[in-house]
Formats: structure tokens, sequence, C-alpha cells
């Protein structure tokens, strides 16, 4: 395989390297496993090895400094001057520009930008995110009921009066936790570009299942009881569960969700034709 790295870069990459400590090390391995050559794959796990046996000889090493009593003496040669200089070497290194740092942030701008299907870790990551949702929301929906009657619980709680609201969560976890990551360096590609879309198929979908619940629906622009209700509810459920899933594995490559426009349409649509 023909390396794309120069010898000087490759040399330069392996003194920024060294600089960086373990955690460090092991995201920049995350980031740079897709190379078609493994140079510097090759030089960050020899790193990782190197600092891993450092700290496994420090336990075997420790033992030795019991049988020494002798006090430790300062060493005369190494005086004030050369201290001040090691100090303010190390600050010099520490403050050089690394390429490295530039190089890793283009590689991150593109993992944050590309989306491998199938996608199944975003799809558990939205799926629990919406899980959290519904569980505090209900969680706050309970408490709430005891807190007003000591006895109350879900006996008493009367579901179908909040099920209406419950369409709102997705929405909010959704929005919750990608404020909350906005200082993470890798997010899921669903939560940086398919937010919106998942959002709006999120809504749809829980609204379609609390009509079989309440015996209504509340759409878009009309609200309807019966078998009209229910015959639009199962076929917007079914068309949001289609979108969600194509979002994250490869159902159909030309429909891709992007803002949930489409699905709204569908949506107005069954709405218009049911009347």
């Amino acid at each position: 395989m023909i390396s794309k790295f120069t010898e000087d870069y490759l040399k330069d990459y392996k003194e920024q390297i060294r600089k960086l400590p373990l955690d460090e090390l092991y995201e920049v391995l995350d980031i740079i496993r897709k190379d078609d050559s493994p140079e510097r794959q090759d030089i960050v796990k020899a790193r990782i090895a190197e600092i891993e046996d450092e700290s496994d000889d420090e336990p075997n090493a420790a033992p030795s400094a019991t049988f020494s009593e002798q006090p430790s003496e300062p060493n005369p040669d190494l005086n004030d001057t050369q201290i001040s200089v090691t100090n303010s070497e190390l600050a010099d290194a520490e403050n050089d520009d690394s390429s490295t740092l530039e190089i890793t942030q283009e590689e991150l701008d593109k993992i944050n930008n590309t989306q491998h299907l199938p996608d199944s870790d975003g799809c558990f990551t939205f799926v629990f995110f919406v899980a959290i949702g519904f569980g505090i929301a209900l969680f706050a929906l309970v408490g709430g009921s005891m807190s007003a009657n000591r006895t109350a619980g879900f006996h008493d709680l009367k579901i179908t009066t909040v099920l209406p609201y419950f369409k709102y969560v997705p929405i909010a976890s959704i929005l919750f936790f990608y404020y909350q990551s906005t200082k993470e360096k890798i997010r899921n590609y669903w939560l940086n570009h398919l937010k919106l879309a998942l959002g709006i198929a999120s809504f749809l979908a829980v609204n379609a299942t609390t009509t079989f619940f309440t015996g209504t629906y509340s759409g878009i622009y009309r609200s309807c009881s019966g078998t009209p209700a229910y015959i639009i509810a199962a076929g917007i459920l079914l068309f949001s569960i289609l979108f969600i899933a194509n979002a994250f594995y490869p159902i159909s490559k030309k429909i891709r969700p992007k803002y949930g426009l489409t699905l709204l349409a569908l949506a107005l649509i069954l709405e218009t034709v049911l009347r």
C-alpha cells in the first residue's frame, strides 16, 4: 500500500503525538482509523503502548524504594538556571501550534458530516433519548398526581387527559440533548443534520398513536373521530415509522429525510382525502 504521507510529515506528526496525554491519544486513534495507509495509526498505537508500559512499570518500581532508607540529596549539578531553562522549554512546547490539531479538526468535521448506513448506533441513541424524555414526563406526571392527592397513583390518573400533550415530548428531548452536547467533539449524524426531520416524524407518530387511545384524531388542520380518525392515524403512524427507519437504515436511498416536509405533506394529503 502506497503511503499518502511524506516522511517529514510523519516525523512532525510523531513529535506532536508525543505531547498528547493517553485519553487524547485514544480519541485521535478513533479519528484516524479510516486512513488509507496505517502510518499514523502505527505511530499513535506505539505511543499508547509506550505510555501504558510506563504506567505498568511504576507499581513494580515502588517497593524498591522502601528498602532505601537514605534521604535523597539534591543534585548539585542541577542549578536554578537549568531548571528555569527546562521550564521555559516546556512552556514553549505547550504553546507550539500543531498541524495535527488542524488535521484533527478537519477529520472531526468530516466524521460529523458523514453518515455510514446502516447507522445502528444513531438509531439506538435516538430511541434512548426519546425514551428518557417519556420517562421524565411520566415521572413528573405521577409525582404531580401524588402530591395533589397523597393516596393517588396510576389508578387515579386519567391518562387520556394528558395523552395529547405527549406528542411534544420527543421534540423537547431531541432539542434538550442537542444543546447539551454542543461542546462534544463528535456527535451522531442525526443530531447534527436530522434533528428537525426526526422531531417532526416523532411528533406525528406519537400524535397518531394517541388516537387509538382517545378515539379522536387531532391533526395539522383537522380533527375527527370514529373510523376516519383511525384510518388517518394508522396511515400517518406507518409513514412516520418508515420515515424514522429510513433515517438510519437504507430502506430507500432516493428518498432521504432532511427536514420532514415530505412527511408533513403526506399527513396533509391523508387529512384532505379522508374528510
